[in-house]
């Protein structure tokens, strides 16, 4: 099969997902400001607020890299896992990411990313705006990987067997990425709480 079979059928699965409730802009909306009062609750200062969030989108990454690795293995093995299979890895994420030093070893690499503006005011938006691009992209592969593993599905997915595991992946994750974009750009006055 072509890269543009595939893409087409990526975006099909794509165009499925985000038509769910949960992605429309109010539901994300309130999501976003739920999260971000949650963090910053949580923060002594916009100093520390800026650290937590700088932490979560270091965590998001370990999740999303998780999530990666399992669609290639599925890719590579020419198999569909179980969710349950899926859902127990992603669940010791958060203790894989404790035990050991991946925070610490990672956060440097984002800090600039996520630490850009030149007032406190310009940070904490940018911050805000770049740790909802990583969970977005996380929580769309997260869900992308619940759909290729769902039996009722196989019929379909069983194409994207017919690829390597990197071409599979770069699709999934250009799609991701742009609808993440797209949500980021659409909600992007409400993003913030002041």
């Amino acid at each position: 099969m072509s890269i543009e079979l595939l893409s087409k059928n990526t975006a099909g699965v794509f165009s499925t997902l985000i038509r769910q409730p949960h992605w429309e802009k109010v539901e994300l909306q309130e999501g976003i400001k739920k999260v971000l009062l949650q963090i910053r609750e949580s923060a002594s200062s916009q100093e520390a607020y800026l650290e937590s969030l700088l932490r979560n989108v270091t965590f998001q990454y370990a999740n999303t890299n998780t999530a990666i690795s399992f669609l290639t293995q599925c890719i590579e093995e020419e198999q569909f896992f179980s969710q349950e299979s899926f859902h127990s890895i992603m669940i010791n994420v958060p203790k894989q990411v404790q035990d050991s030093n991946f925070i610490a070893e990672n956060m440097p690499r984002f800090k600039e990313l996520v630490y850009k503006g030149s007032t406190m005011e310009e940070q904490v938006l940018h911050a805000e705006t770049f740790f909802f691009h990583t969970k977005l992209v996380n929580d769309l592969m997260v869900e992308f990987i619940g759909t290729f593993l769902q039996p009722n599905n196989r019929e379909f997915m069983v194409n994207f067997l017919e690829y390597s595991s990197q071409v599979v992946i770069d699709a999934v994750m250009h799609y991701c990425q742009t609808y993440s974009n797209l949500m980021i750009e659409e909600l992007n006055s409400t993003l913030s709480i002041q």
